[in-house]
């Protein structure tokens, strides 16, 4: 058995914190914008619940870069971006909603993900703020989703996101 540190974690994001904090804050960037788009084609109650959501990511990316400082990604994810706008900004309620319930949902678990290998207790203590806001955006909308059950709307079989599909 070893003995137990007395090092205290870093507060701040350490260098290998930064690269994997800048994607997250690309892909809230990106998600602000896709919000957008779907926010100007959705019905009078989806484009509610739409609007308030891209506000939530916006802080969210306002958030990670008031933490990156100079360091904070300076735009959105393009390749993020462009893989789901067209989905993001066509289609019916429904379908939006799945779309943005399936982003959510991979949402969830790329945080998660991040959350499990940054070191800076300032950064992880961000990241797990947003995880549950995520979640419930996804609970939200999976009911416009026509998902009804339960087990159905808490279902979670996404993927996480990467740096290697989604480079910035």
């Amino acid at each position: 058995m070893s003995a137990p540190t007395t090092t205290a974690p870093p507060k701040q994001p350490t260098k290998s914190d930064i690269a994997i904090l800048q994607f997250a804050h690309g892909i809230e960037l990106a998600m602000t914008a896709l919000y957008a788009k779907a926010s100007a084609v959705a019905g009078k109650d989806l484009k509610t619940v739409l609007d308030l959501f891209g506000g939530h990511h916006l802080a969210q990316a306002q958030s990670l870069a008031g933490l990156l400082g100079r360091s904070s990604a300076t735009t959105q994810n393009a390749s993020f971006y462009t893989a789901f706008v067209i989905a993001a900004s066509s289609g019916s309620d429904t379908e939006l909603a799945g779309t943005f319930l399936s982003l959510e949902n991979s949402l969830v678990k790329t945080h998660l993900g991040v959350l499990g290998i940054i070191t800076g207790t300032d950064g992880a203590q961000l990241v797990a703020s947003i995880i549950p806001v995520q979640g419930r955006h996804a609970a939200v909308l999976a009911g416009f989703a026509g998902k009804k059950g339960l087990g159905d709307i808490l279902d979670n079989a996404a993927k996480p996101f990467d740096t290697k599909t989604y480079p910035a």
